[in-house]
């Protein structure tokens, strides 16, 4: 054993989609299908999530049953025709690659690897342009038949597992199968992660975000949110621990404060990463 800690020069900005890179993308579906987004949101989806449902089952349930009442049928089609359309911030297509050129320019050596990480439906964000940007994208996902129709829900990511896929990201475990990610809380040592724990960075916009807040900042790294006319939506439930280190409006423009607030988190990141490289113990 050495007696530095190891170094990997990798760092993970991970990032919610729906509020966080673009607006709604479920909330588009609805507006494909042909629906008012206030009577799916007040007549469907919120007795469904009063009544206990998981908030991800209620949104497509919701949606389900309000076509069942007008004889309508959700497909494919319409599912990727609503991630293409929806309004994306700005800036969040390009903001990867001017990221990986700010670590460039702090070290050539650094990586930098960008996951979606959401509740939010995978078959509806992957359609938007941002989404090919990234270089891993997780979330819930629909169940769709081989004509095209959409059946349900077949995997779920509920908002406190998005810690679970963190961990399992950072330690290098798959997250194929139906039970993935597991093993997630094992001990892993720290010359076999892939990525250090203290190189993550979080970004997201409310209450679905607090948990991966709460454990990127107990590891070292970056939580950062993303404000909804000047606030944050869930600033009434959180708890102390789960505070952002910066609050930005959505735009992801040079120049605008949220890009430089990313660009700082990638800089201290490629800063540390440089110093454990002069410091190694040779």
């Amino acid at each position: 054993m050495t007696a530095t800690h190891p170094f990997t020069a990798h760092i993970l900005l991970a990032f919610d989609f729906d509020w966080t890179l673009a607006e709604d993308s479920f909330e588009r579906l609805v507006a494909v299908m042909g629906f008012e987004v206030d009577e799916w949101k007040s007549q469907f989806f919120k007795p469904l999530a009063d009544a206990g449902w998981d908030e991800v089952l209620a949104k497509f349930e919701g949606l389900r049953r309000l076509c069942e009442r007008d004889g309508k049928v959700i497909t494919i089609d319409q599912v990727e025709e609503a991630g293409r359309t929806t309004k994306g911030f700005p800036g969040a297509e390009t903001m990867p690659e001017r990221l990986r050129a700010v670590a460039r320019e702090a070290d050539p050596a650094v990586k930098l690897e960008f996951a979606v990480v959401s509740a939010g439906y995978l078959q509806v964000f992957s359609a938007h342009p941002a989404a090919a940007a990234f270089d891993r994208r997780h979330g819930s996902e629909l169940n769709v038949a081989k004509d095209g129709r959409v059946h349900g829900v077949r995997k779920m990511i509920p908002h406190p597992e998005k810690v679970r896929y963190l961990q399992a990201l950072a330690k290098g475990i798959d997250l194929g199968g139906s039970n993935a990610p597991s093993r997630t809380e094992a001990d892993k040592p720290e010359e076999d992660l892939r990525i250090p724990l203290d190189q993550l960075i979080y970004v997201g916009d409310g209450a679905s975000d607090l948990q991966a807040f709460g454990f990127v900042r107990e590891m070292g790294g970056f939580a950062i949110a993303v404000s909804r006319d000047g606030e944050f939506s869930a600033e009434d439930e959180m708890l102390r621990a789960q505070r952002p280190d910066a609050l930005a409006p959505p735009s992801y423009e040079d120049g605008e404060p949220l890009f430089e607030i990313l660009a700082h988190a990638v800089r201290s990141h490629a800063s540390r990463i440089a110093l454990r490289r002069l410091g190694q113990d040779a």
